[in-house]
């Protein structure tokens, strides 16, 4: 062990003598200030560079005297400096927007790769600019299935935002806004994603390979990083679709010192809706609607020392609202988010920079229905609340020209009210299953050793983690490690090793994200989930063009929990949630083959993926390991862009998406048997009596069915025009669906015959986007 730490820590400080000076600073957009995520700075003449970290801050050691660095960042133009290195210099890097031709040079060469240690199947940075242009339903842009055209990332049911990794389930995805997790990220019960693409300036997804400096969930990692305010002039964007309008708005406080940016969206869909009803003279309300908000400002203190505060928060409500015969009724059904971070950045020398945090993430969801007669008065709440408080702080040390050193560590206090249900009228006030409310605390370590030795990058460390609730404490170490080699003539090899831990778990039982899903804590009597997995990778990059990769892994998952389909979690039995799940193990293994096409009028991403999950429960199929509902057996997916004949004020392109998946697998009875009336029902037997009354559906195996296959073809069609003044107004139509697959929703069985539900046909959508 004292070797090992030796050859992580010690060996790379050897042989770094006093002849470098150290060139660091700020990559920001020329044109807003924004600071650039991922830029690349690339010495030519010792084939040494670096990359910007997630405030656009880089640190990278030259020889003393004139030296020529350039800078780049895809969507910029390629910068040149040319500097005289006499002393330890700290500099901002300015780039302008715009095609630079011998940026796919650069890229062929892999010389802008952020993550070198890691396959383009482990890392990819999600480029927003095509986001913009994958056609979608009902033009309403989102992050989160544009992730799904990824090989590895399966999708839930048709059309919704939940996904899962390389055999995970979809709570085992960590997603940060701005470092902050989001325990919800659906709107309209799955369909649509919590992230306004118009306030959020990048994103990074790890799916392999993951970074000490991240933690808390088994299978991946989204990062995204909210947009800072415009520093030079006031910018805005303006988009309506047939679902949504949104509008973002940024500008400085003062300028080059401080700005802000607020965005807001909102749905459509009540107001059509209680206008309908209104109209009608129905006696009755009901609608459907959400919103988004963002905020955030920054404050540039001084060269050193910049402020950073951001806020996030959004809701779903359904509504209804009805008065017969005298009585009032009046309900809801809302869930939401709402994230803060105060952040600070703090440079302390040319070598060592950090930041500090504090944050609070909660999610809440509320059911409450109420019955007014004005003699008496009922009332019906159920609740489910999680609270988030943490704090935390990492830094970047760089002393030498090949080698970083990250640490850091966080401390969370989390609170959960998993499933509070109350009761209330004129003469009573009952409530159910408060005794279960729970508190526990996180306190977790991590340090990071990212350095290169000729053609070697590596990336190794690990994260300490201490869990502390119901009097028990969970230790866990969790080394990582990701190494890449460049073999010459476009090939590289990549492999990684990541061991996790997650303490928290989602109950659910539908694919959907569904407000019902309850999050709860690990408790005295729940482990902590735990897993491994291991990846082995090779890419070539055949020409300025072409790149292709493949690459294998294998999961092993313990303490998995599993939760009955069709069980619901609103009772006031006051049963403990921990009395109606199961604990057992997955495993899941398979392997990812891309190929893309990155210049030219034509460009896009072609994969495939081949891959098995399987879970295994002592006390379901006989202890026998069997099918994850998500063991999709092939995955292909194919997404581009053609660049029409275009003019330097107006743009158009055609875009393309298609996906071909395996089924979904799904537990469908394959025997009844005569069911027991349940006491105190006797009075009520009937021939109307509920099916679930008089029968029992068993299965022999779960997941015992799988789906037909799941494919359909997008295509959209997109328009910019420019004008000098900057205004920019840009109008997108799609067709989603086009060969009209009717691809089945859901299934159910009757009269002994399996039947199914399609619910998305052919749809055309159009959206506008006018930006200032």
């Amino acid at each position: 062990m004292n070797k090992l730490l030796y050859l992580l820590i010690v060996f790379p400080l050897l042989g770094y003598g006093q002849s470098t000076k150290r060139l660091t600073g700020y990559v920001q957009d020329a044109q807003t200030g924004e600071r650039l995520i991922g830029a690349t700075l690339f010495h030519p003449e010792s084939g040494k560079g670096t990359a910007s970290n997630a405030y656009g801050f880089f640190s990278l050691a030259l020889p003393a005297g004139n030296q020529l660095v350039e800078a780049r960042f895809v969507g910029y133009q390629r910068l040149n400096i040319h500097i005289d290195l006499q002393q330890d210099t700290l500099l901002v890097v300015k780039l302008k927007p715009g095609v630079d031709l011998e940026e796919v040079t650069v890229r062929g060469h892999d010389k802008s790769k952020v993550h070198p240690e890691l396959s383009n199947l482990s890392f990819s940075r999600i480029n927003l600019e095509t986001i913009d242009r994958i056609p979608v339903i009902l033009g309403e842009r989102d992050l989160l299935k544009s992730l799904q055209y990824l090989p590895g990332v399966k999708g839930g049911r048709e059309n919704t935002t939940t996904y899962n990794v390389r055999g995970g389930s979809s709570d085992q995805n960590l997603i940060l806004l701005d470092g902050v997790p989001v325990y919800n990220v659906s709107h309209v019960f799955g369909f649509f994603s919590t992230f306004n693409n118009d306030a959020i300036k990048s994103a990074s997804f790890y799916k392999g390979g993951i970074p000490a400096r991240f933690g808390g969930r088994l299978s991946s990692v989204l990062d995204i990083s909210m947009k800072e305010g415009n520093m030079k002039k006031e910018s805005g964007v303006f988009s309506i679709s047939p679902i949504s309008g949104r509008l973002t708005y940024e500008a400085p406080i003062k300028k080059d010192t401080a700005s802000y940016l607020i965005s807001f969206r909102r749905s459509f869909l009540d107001l059509p809706m209680v206008l309908q009803q209104k109209l009608v003279g129905s006696k009755q309300t009901y609608g459907f609607k959400f919103y988004d908000f963002n905020g955030k400002t920054n404050w540039i203190v001084n060269e050193k020392n910049r402020l950073y505060l951001s806020l996030y928060s959004g809701r779903d409500k359904q509504f209804h609202r009805s008065k017969d015969s005298g009585i009032k009724t009046r309900g809801h059904y809302q869930w939401g988010n709402l994230t803060s971070i105060l952040r600070w950045n703090k440079l302390f020398s040319s070598s060592l920079f950090a930041n500090f945090s504090v944050y609070f993430s909660r999610y809440q969801y509320e059911q409450e229905v109420n019955n007014d007669s004005g003699e008496t008065y009922t009332e019906f709440y159920t609740s489910s609340k999680l609270w988030d408080y943490s704090a935390k702080f990492d830094f970047e040390y760089y002393p030498g020209t090949n080698y970083t050193l990250r640490f850091g560590g966080k401390y969370s206090h989390l609170v959960f009210k998993p499933n509070i249900l109350q009761i209330k009228g004129n003469e009573y006030n009952q409530k159910f299953n408060d005794q279960y409310t729970n508190q526990s605390d996180l306190a977790e370590l991590y340090f990071e050793n990212d350095f290169q030795m000729g053609a070697f990058n590596i990336n190794a460390g690990g994260r300490l983690s201490n869990y502390f609730a119901d009097g028990e404490h969970y230790l866990h170490f969790q080394p990582r490690f990701a190494a890449g080699v460049k073999l010459g003539r476009g090939y590289s090899l990549t492999a990684s090793y990541m061991l996790m831990t997650q303490y928290l778990h989602l109950l659910t039982n539908s694919s959907m994200g569904l407000p019902t899903d309850l999050w709860v804590a690990s408790t005295g009597n729940v482990k902590p989930e735990t897993g491994y997995q291991l990846a082995f990778g090779m890419e070539k990059d055949f020409n300025q063009t072409y790149r292709a990769g493949v690459e294998g892994y294998y999961k092993q998952m313990d303490h998995v929990i599993r939760f009955e389909e069709g069980e619901t979690f609103v009772n006031a039995n006051e049963n403990n949630w921990e009395e109606n799940i199961l604990v057992g193990q997955g495993r899941a293994y398979g392997g990812e083959f891309f190929i893309e096409k990155r210049s030219g009028r034509l460009t896009g991403l072609l994969s495939y993926t081949l891959a098995w999950s399987e879970r295994q429960f002592d006390l379901v199929n006989s202890g026998k390991w069997f099918p994850f509902k998500y063991d999709r057996r092939h995955d292909i997916s194919l997404m581009g862009e053609y660049k029409l004949k275009s003019t330097t004020r107006n743009e158009k392109s055609l875009s393309f998406g298609f996906m071909f998946q395996s089924g979904n697998k799904l537990s469908m009875p394959d025997s009844e048997m005569p069911g027991l009336i349940l006491p105190g029902m006797e009075n009520y037997a009937s021939p109307d009596l509920p099916e679930w009354f008089s029968t029992r559906k068993t299965f022999y195996e779960p997941n015992n069915f799988r789906m037909p296959s799941f494919h359909h073809l997008d295509i959209g069609y997109s328009t910019k025009l420019k004008r000098s003044t900057g205004k920019t107004y840009s109008w997108s139509f799609s067709l989603y669906n086009v060969y009209n697959r009717l691809n089945p929703w859901y299934y159910y069985k009757k009269d002994d015959k399996v039947r199914s539900v399609s619910i998305f046909p052919l749809i055309p959508s159009v959206s506008f986007t006018h930006t200032w």
